[in-house]
């Protein structure tokens, strides 16, 4: 799990005023506050009294009272009251960390930095939006997953699994087709763009293109652990942000945002759901009977060309973290441009 990036914490519509929200990322318990100019706020879910949850006490405005010993934090941390002190004199010390937070694409983002980068130096990222600037509906589902991150990032860069995982989905096992795709360096990920694309006859595509008409994809990978994709065919416009999202070190959640800008006056958005959640369902499955087959035995044969990118994640997360130490004269990982072949 990689410090020094957004990630998400929750579906903003879950964060409200006056109640007291509480998360994990990365191991680390959070505690979400929204106050009434509809800022949220992320605070330590620690009191650094006794450490009890703060979500446990109550929201007083944009303050968070620990319901042991009355002890009230700021939005920004800080300790405004102890009531037990007889001078009335808060220590310093008594404060707990805050974290950066951005809403976006109706999600929160918190920011987990360390020494090394305590600020965010970029906005979270953002589901990819129509070049003519036209406007788009969204949507978006969450699923926990029993996994370690490295195994949930593999899936999302992981052609080979798509038409067994997902077959009538976006594949199907029997039209396989050779593909090849020409990648590109990202400064944390890499790039793939495909023009005059036939996509599948799944009921998928046929809602973005009812004649299956030859399109435009851009399929971006981006350290921690984010899919960015589009599909373009004439005007109409179709984007996908997947994320895996590490709660702990045993459980990963997957967040997908979609949106399109075409049939915006139809009822798609159930649909779109529907279909997210039953596919995120199935890489659900998957991942957990991999960690199941994992338990004893570590050792994976990812030597083939499909696996390349998993190969590029896990050099590239070493990549960052040598960048935080300072390791002068880095290569990067990932070539500069390159060309990958794949049966799918």
């Amino acid at each position: 799990m990689l410090e020094g990036f957004w990630y998400i914490a929750t579906q903003s519509r879950h964060v409200r005023f006056d109640r007291p929200t509480a998360v994990a990322l990365l191991n680390q318990p959070i505690v979400l506050l929204r106050d009434r100019s509809r800022a949220v706020y992320a605070l330590e879910d620690r009191c650094a009294h006794r450490g009890v949850p703060l979500s446990a006490g109550w929201q007083e405005d944009d303050s968070i009272r620990c319901r042991y010993h009355g002890w009230r934090f700021a939005a920004s941390g800080e300790c405004l009251e102890v009531p037990a002190l007889a001078n009335g004199t808060v220590p310093k010390s008594a404060c707990v960390r805050s974290y950066p937070v951005r809403e976006q694409d109706g999600w929160v983002w918190v920011y987990i930095g360390n020494d090394r980068c305590l600020q965010p130096t970029a906005p979270p990222p953002a589901l990819p939006a129509p070049p003519d600037g036209s406007r788009m509906v969204s949507t978006r589902v969450s699923v926990p997953v029993k996994v370690r991150m490295d195994f949930a990032v593999d899936s999302l860069v992981d052609p080979a699994h798509v038409p067994f995982v997902h077959n009538r989905f976006f594949r199907q096992q029997h039209v396989a087709k050779l593909k090849e795709k020409e990648f590109t360096r990202l400064p944390l990920g890499f790039r793939t763009v495909s023009n005059n694309v036939k996509f599948p006859n799944t009921f998928v595509f046929r809602a973005l293109t009812p004649g299956l008409a030859l399109a435009r994809t851009t399929v971006d990978f981006l350290l921690p652990g984010i899919h960015l994709e589009t599909l373009e065919v004439g005007k109409r416009f179709g984007s996908i942000m997947l994320i895996a999202t590490p709660l702990t070190t045993e459980v990963t959640r997957l967040d997908i945002t979609v949106g399109w800008n075409f049939l915006r006056w139809a009822p798609l958005a159930w649909v779109v759901r529907l279909t997210a959640r039953t596919t995120l369902s199935q890489d659900r499955e998957i991942l957990e009977l991999q960690e199941q087959g994992n338990l004893q035995k570590t050792t994976m044969n990812v030597g083939l060309e499909h696996d390349t990118m998993a190969v590029w994640y896990r050099r590239l997360q070493k990549y960052h973290l040598d960048q935080l130490a300072g390791v002068p004269n880095l290569a990067h990982p990932v070539p500069e441009k390159t060309t990958l072949r794949w049966t799918t």
